[in-house]
């Protein structure tokens, strides 16, 4: 496999790029004062009477970058069997945290205790604590805040974990007490009376709007994103497996961005484009077929989004070329209406409207379209598809009730199920809410028919 034809001056992978083990327990992508400023926020959100607790993730087996993302939205920490208590009254935060050996890679290139005053100086702090006095901490509080969900990270968002603790649950041979029911039970052994709050609600309300340095590292993790496509498209030829560009993508994903993938990477040939969230990857791609490829990192916990629909020959089909044509179009006018202060449904609505138009149009290039139009609009399925942050499906709350606005990021996902051909056909980018209107985050790689017909016949840096 030859690369060196890829190599740029810059990527993400050069912020972490020989950077101590220590180090890399603490974030190189936010400044202790922002970090400083989200538990201040927290603590004047849950009021003088109450406390936080916030948890980090445990140690995982074969995904040891997993963190929890509340944890290390207010922490900035990457360390495991660490504890978060904010204070609402004095708005203070105190670290409880084990030995180096006990959440790290060892006493030697760990972090523990041992370096109480380098946590508390970068990190701001206002005490580091050993896990010995975590309950006596806990035995003082009567109003707790906590988030009660499943961990989310480790490719993994807050609605799976949640989900997969549940069936767990609910299944005789797998029961397992869910996490929040266990810090429940464990607290209270210490603290009786304690009544408990979830505090994923204003957390997530705190994520819906990214700040300057969370939307760079989203720039960072879109443009990873687009360079997976744009390589696994130009390495496209019948013959080639979907098991290969999958590891292109994660070849990009290692190589530029020192990250591995946020979710399973969709490289769905044929009628497996039908199943929407097909993983398998282990068909050779023939000619005549189409691609539907969905992948993204996990850049340093936040992620991406991105679909591209293409033809293994390199040439659109009839069909291909005009129902993905007519869903570019459809994209392109959602884009064109996003704007601050405007409501989902309006812009649905809206688009629409001015779709309906369009296809019915006598120079209109992807003519016989109409009926597919008015099958996305009777589908209803929201375009503006989910927030992307933390993870790819973020947890912001229900923001598809709230007006848009400056610092929200979302997946721009317009689609369509065709029956006939057994084909699910869509393009989708990660979009960012701007002061004007809006900025593609995934604009690297094209997604026009033609555009993306002219990169096919480019050279890849994959001979596969």
């Amino acid at each position: 496999m030859t690369t060196s034809n890829i190599q740029e001056p810059f990527w993400p992978r050069d912020d972490i790029l020989n950077i101590s083990r220590k180090e890399l327990f603490l974030t190189q992508d936010f400044t202790a004062e922002e970090l400083l400023k989200r538990r201040k926020k927290v603590a004047k959100k849950i009021g003088k009477k109450a406390h936080a607790f916030i948890p980090s993730a445990p140690p995982t087996a074969g995904a040891n970058t997993a963190q929890d993302a509340p944890f290390y939205y207010l922490s900035g920490l990457d360390t495991y069997h660490t504890y978060l208590i904010i204070d609402g009254q004095s708005g203070k935060s105190t670290i409880f945290i084990p030995e180096a050996e006990v959440c790290g890679e060892g006493p030697e290139n760990g972090l523990g205790i041992e370096h109480a005053s380098m946590i508390k100086k970068k990190l701001l702090f206002d005490e580091v604590k050993p896990i010995s006095e975590l309950k006596k901490r806990l035995s003082k509080v009567e109003h707790l805040y906590f988030p009660q969900a499943g961990v989310e990270g480790g490719r993994a968002s807050r609605f799976e974990a949640t989900a997969n603790e549940k069936a767990r649950l609910e299944h005789p041979w797998e029961q397992v007490e869910p996490r929040p029911d266990r810090f429940k039970r464990l607290i209270r052994d210490v603290a009786p009376m304690v009544s408990f709050e979830d505090l994923c609600p204003i957390i997530e309300e705190m994520r819906l709007i990214k700040s300057p340095a969370e939307i760079k590292l989203m720039r960072q993790a879109g443009r990873l994103s687009a360079k997976a496509v744009l390589e696994s498209i130009k390495a496209t030829r019948p013959g080639t497996t979907e098991m290969q560009l999958h590891a292109i993508s994660d070849y990009v994903f290692r190589q530029f961005g020192g990250s591995g993938p946020s979710y399973s990477t969709i490289a769905a040939s044929g009628k497996d484009t039908w199943f929407g969230h097909y993983s398998k990857n282990n068909n050779t791609l023939n000619h005549g077929e189409a691609i539907l490829m969905d992948t993204a990192p996990d850049l340093r916990h936040y992620s991406s989004d991105i679909a591209r629909f293409w033809p293994v020959s390199g040439t659109y089909s009839p069909w291909q070329k005009k129902v993905y044509g007519m869903i570019t179009d459809y994209h392109k006018v959602l884009l064109s209406l996003i704007q601050p202060g405007r409501m989902h449904d309006e812009i649905y609505s809206e688009a629409a409207k001015i779709m309906k138009k369009k296809v019915r149009e006598a120079g209109y290039q992807y003519r016989g379209t109409a009926k597919m139009v008015e099958q996305m609009i009777q589908r209803d399925v929201k375009y503006l598809n989910h927030g992307i942050g933390m993870s790819t499906h973020d947890a912001v709350g229900p923001w598809r009730d709230l007006p848009l606005k400056a610092g929200m990021v979302m997946a721009v996902d317009p689609m369509i199920w065709l029956k006939d051909k057994h084909y699910y056909v869509r393009v989708e980018d990660t979009v960012l809410v701007t002061r004007n209107g809006c900025e593609v985050l995934t604009k690297d790689v094209p997604f026009e028919p033609q555009d993306i017909e002219a990169l096919m016949k480019e050279p890849s840096n994959f001979p596969i």
